[in-house]
């Protein structure tokens, strides 16, 4: 990572701004709370950040992809197998994708 880097995620952005004694100093936006702060990370600090954004990345394409599968007409059942999740837990983000859908906040899959 080199000043003036740019990390998009799915609530926003974080910049490097600047690095002091082994620190990053970057600036992270939240397009939701439309937000600034800046904050100093340590190289393992941003390294959890970025896992932690990556987990919610994955879990919004899968997510999206169980969604789409159950209208394609594959049982909950199904689902809940080749998921490692429970029935319920497919039923859950199938109606948390439904809401979402029909309040058009719905954001389209990235292809693998």
């Amino acid at each position: 990572m080199s000043l003036g880097d740019r990390i998009e995620f799915a609530g926003g952005s974080y910049e490097v701004r600047g690095m002091v004694d082994g620190r990053y100093v970057v600036r992270v936006r939240n397009r939701g709370r439309n937000k600034e702060v800046y904050k100093v990370w340590t190289e393992s600090e941003r390294n959890d950040f970025d896992k932690v954004q990556k987990n919610r990345a994955d879990n919004a394409d899968r997510d999206a992809q169980i969604y789409e599968r159950n209208l394609a007409g594959e049982t909950m059942k199904s689902l809940a197998r080749e998921f490692s999740l429970s029935p319920t837990s497919i039923g859950r983000i199938c109606a948390k994708q439904a809401r979402k859908e029909k309040s058009g906040n719905i954001r389209q899959s990235r292809t693998r």
